[in-house]
């Protein structure tokens, strides 16, 4: 056969090979995924918006000194900016080298572009994971606050339409032992009583590991729990990938014995099978996962495969908030919910509340982070807080948040 019609027979099969009797289909691209609809920023913004620079900023002053702040400068003079998340300090020379090169110069209305490129370009894509989507992700977020800003209006009004103006929360809390069980539930009973807040998430297992002491532990916090909180209130379980198979299901099954409606990540949450297992095991309650993870397709396969019931990307690990809005989509289409990784009482919040007043398919109770007795922020506003156990989602411009000039002229450039 010479090389022509070895061309022409291969030609209408190179999207197909068989291996060990097993079809395999190579079809799927990044494009056959579902997507949320790009909006069309250059009729929201006829000029172009040329980002003038790109700034890491190390804040100096009050009790945040030492944490980054994400500035994007337009050539106008105006500014887009993030808090970044507790990730971003050992990411820097990743961001500084790899990411920011990608956006400094270039028009913001292109932002789902250079998000793109800031993966794909110059082998990137060799780094993805957590650490290259988190520094995509806290620039996305930057620029979606810069747009906002010169549109005036929220971000979510760049992306679509608003199906929510608030949302419910629930109070979680951190507990894995060195307290006596008694106060961590009192504890939660009097932050559901100060937020009016109608549910809670209580930790199960050791963390990525579960000895006999955490078993214990467990057997007796969560009948505690919900004995001491009653029936009405609403609980989830986070193991933290604590499980293996088998002690997930069987935790799992003492679980929805106290009537639990979430469990979180009971195995190692790279362990696909084990989880799909437990979660074919159970019959009561939902699995969720999906914090630690940023590839789409695995996100599609989670929700395609019965791994996950709801889908739980963080917004800055996963890339922001556009590829948050396409997680939500892709477990639609695959009749799955969403309800995003989002334990923060603080700057960090804005993003999460841009996605949820979009994402019609937004499941169940939200994280909220409560702090007894702080202090208003004197270096943000709004005030974070739950009145009646709702978060109100602002409609002011940009992400939410307005920072302080003063804690942004004194902070020191690091990136």
């Amino acid at each position: 056969m010479n090389r022509a019609d070895f061309l022409k027979k291969i030609s209408g099969a190179a999207a197909v090979a068989t291996i060990g009797g097993l079809t395999c289909g190579y079809s799927k691209t990044s494009n056959d995924l579902p997507a949320w609809p790009l909006p069309d920023l250059k009729k929201v913004f006829p000029d172009p918006v040329s980002i003038r620079s790109v700034e890491l900023l190390k804040l100096k002053e009050g009790s945040e000194a030492g944490r980054l702040l994400l500035v994007v400068t337009a050539k106008d003079g105006a500014q887009g900016m993030t808090l970044c998340n507790d990730r971003m300090p050992n990411l820097i020379s990743l961001f500084k080298g790899l990411v920011k090169p990608h956006f400094v110069g270039k028009d913001a209305r292109d932002l789902p572009v250079l998000a793109d490129n800031a993966y794909r370009l110059n082998s990137n894509y060799k780094y993805a994971g957590m650490p290259l989507w988190n520094c995509i992700g806290s620039l996305e977020l930057a620029t979606w606050d810069l747009l906002g800003q010169l549109y005036q209006k929220p971000v979510y009004a760049l992306l679509g339409k608003s199906v929510r103006s608030s949302y419910e929360v629930y109070i979680s809390d951190f507990y894995r032992g060195g307290q006596p069980m008694e106060a961590v539930v009192d504890r939660l009973a009097q932050k559901l009583e100060a937020t009016g807040a109608t549910g809670v998430k209580i930790k199960v297992g050791g963390r990525m590991a579960n000895t006999a002491e955490d078993d214990k532990r467990t057997s007796l916090f969560v009948p505690m729990v919900r004995k001491i909180l009653g029936d009405v209130v609403t609980i989830y379980a986070d193991g933290n990938g604590s499980f293996s198979c088998s002690e997930g299901i069987n935790t799992g099954k003492l679980l929805e014995d106290y009537g639990v409606s979430i469990f979180e990540e009971p195995c190692n949450f790279e362990d696909e099978d084990s989880i799909r297992q437990v979660n074919q095991a159970l019959k009561k309650i939902k699995l969720a996962g999906g914090e630690q993870d940023t590839s789409l397709y695995r996100f599609d396969r989670l929700a395609r495969t019965g791994v996950c019931d709801i889908l739980q990307p963080d917004l800055y690990y996963n890339g922001g908030l556009l590829r948050t809005l396409q997680v939500a989509e892709i477990a639609r289409q695959h009749g799955k919910v969403i309800a995003p990784h989002t334990p923060k009482a603080d700057p960090l919040i804005g993003p999460f509340w841009q996605f949820a007043a979009l994402a019609s398919n937004l499941y169940g109770l939200q994280e909220f982070v409560m702090n007894p007795g702080s202090k208003s922020p004197s270096w943000y506003s709004p005030t974070i807080e739950v009145k009646n156990g709702k978060m109100s989602i602002p409609n002011t411009a940009g992400l939410g948040i307005v920072y302080d000039t003063k804690f942004i002229t004194s902070a020191e450039k690091v990136g």
